[in-house]
């Protein structure tokens, strides 16, 4: 499995959960998406983690990703960094 780890600040805090909510299903849709976890703090401080089944499917779907995530864009105080992992596994 292939990792995306994206850290990111927000202006508004309350508005991170309906803005995230409304995105589920159309990210969870992405062909080669295995999960997505986003998390963030009262300050507004937060991250994704999203794992796919490859690279390659990564990759694939980086315009889809960067479309259905780009009108949240006036949440972020400044542009999200982004750390790849090319090896992951689950720990359930």
């Amino acid at each position: 499995m292939f990792t995306r780890i994206i850290t990111w600040n927000g202006s508004d805090s309350d508005a991170v959960r309906p803005n995230i909510e409304a995105k589920r299903e159309q990210i969870m849709s992405v062909p080669g998406i295995v999960s997505c976890h986003v998390a963030w703090n009262e300050d507004g401080s937060g991250v994704t983690v999203a794992v796919y089944e490859s690279e390659a499917a990564a990759s694939a779907s980086a315009a889809q990703i960067q479309a259905i995530w780009s009108d949240l864009g006036s949440l972020f105080t400044a542009p999200p960094e982004t750390v790849t992992y090319s090896e992951s596994i689950e720990m359930r």
